[in-house]
């Protein structure tokens, strides 16, 4: 059986702020990106989303959602600064092999997310457990 090897899965756009400044953004964003989650605790809202479209790199995932952000109406953009976390996630799916893998992002990509405020993170996923042998649970 093959196991999956490492891999780039997406790159997540997160947001936290207050409600208020997160749900103008809400509206916009639910219209160019597929929403993976919105909770609001508190008067404080998390929001997260992925590109419609996948992309095979986290350079084409990155500049799709920067295409987006830096369009941005006035007031959109003021409640993205009143946020208190704007980050582009890269999501990663470990594995058992290759040995390494290497993602790159392009200086002037970093510069569009710098120039947005937004931080860049990167979440790596343990490799899936290995399917127990039938053998070994028939004890």
């Amino acid at each position: 059986m093959a196991r999956e090897p490492t891999h780039f899965l997406n790159v997540d756009l997160d947001l936290e702020g207050r409600a208020d400044d997160v749900a103008p953004l809400v509206a916009e964003l639910d219209s160019h990106f597929l929403q993976l989650t919105v909770q609001t605790r508190r008067g404080r809202t998390r929001a997260s989303y992925e590109p419609t479209r996948q992309h095979p790199t986290p350079e084409g995932a990155l500049r799709a959602t920067l295409k987006v952000l830096e369009k941005l109406g006035e007031f959109e953009t003021r409640c993205w600064y009143q946020l208190k976390v704007r980050d582009f996630n890269i999501g990663v799916q470990s594995g058992r092999l290759p040995h390494s893998t290497e993602l790159s992002v392009a200086p002037e990509t970093l510069r569009r997310i710098a120039g947005l405020g937004a931080r860049l993170a990167i979440t790596i996923y343990a490799p899936n457990p290995r399917p127990r042998s039938r053998s070994a649970s028939a004890g």
